[in-house]
């Protein structure tokens, strides 16, 4: 009877021990939890074409796209002198002041920066004069084309040491001279500035006044350009 009951014994022991091998075995064959698969590379967006303006716009040049300031803060810079304004010892913005007549460009001032100040070429063209001259010290004049039409670009008050040689050809935005010394003869004792004047067609014309309005048709206000 004893027997029995050991074998009996036995046998429940097995069978808790089959439960819980079958079970582990059953845990052990659950799929592991898998890694999120990468994500699907998405081609990058591209912005739409530009579409073509119709056949009805007007494809126009901006004047900034064909020439450049002659030099740095050109229009800022403008503070004393403007194109076709009457200057006289009695009215001028400068004193003391030694001319009379009507301005034929604009002066860049200048006068506050001790180093060198470069002046730069308008567009690309040739240099048909360069001298020093009285009322100047160094000055030159380059020709260029501009909208269909040639101009002279006058540049006045340059070091004489810095002048570009006539004949000499430039594309624009290169540097091309550096301003004279302010009451020097580099500047036929000028205050330190540019003066920049342009005429319509083919000219060598320094003149920095013209005694009559009339006079200044053959020039044309610089910022006109810009």
């Amino acid at each position: 009877m004893m027997r029995k009951y050991l074998s009996f014994g036995i046998l429940i022991v097995l069978a808790v021990f089959g439960l819980i091998f079958g079970l582990e075995k059953l845990k052990n064959k659950s799929p592991t939890p898998q890694a999120p698969a990468p994500a699907s590379v998405i081609p990058s967006q591209t912005s739409p074409a530009v579409e073509n303006p119709s056949s009805s716009t007007q494809n126009t040049e901006s004047p900034q796209g064909q020439i450049v300031e002659v030099i740095a803060d050109f229009k800022a810079r403008i503070t004393k002198k403007t194109f076709g304004q009457y200057i006289t010892p009695q009215n001028s913005p400068v004193q003391p002041e030694r001319f009379t007549g009507y301005h034929t460009g604009v002066d860049v001032e200048y006068q506050d920066i001790a180093t060198d100040v470069s002046v730069y070429t308008i567009a690309d063209g040739r240099i048909v004069l360069s001298e020093t001259a009285s009322g100047y010290g160094g000055v030159f004049m380059m020709e260029f084309s501009f909208d269909g039409q040639t101009y002279a670009a006058l540049y006045g008050h340059i070091r004489p040491s810095s002048l570009p040689k006539t004949g000499t050809e430039y594309k624009k935005g290169q540097q091309i001279a550096v301003l004279g010394t302010g009451y020097s003869k580099e500047t036929d004792n000028e205050r330190r500035h540019l003066h920049f004047g342009i005429l319509k067609g083919s000219s060598t014309n320094i003149k920095g006044y013209v005694s009559t309005q009339s006079q200044l048709s053959p020039w044309i206000d610089p910022l006109s350009l810009y």
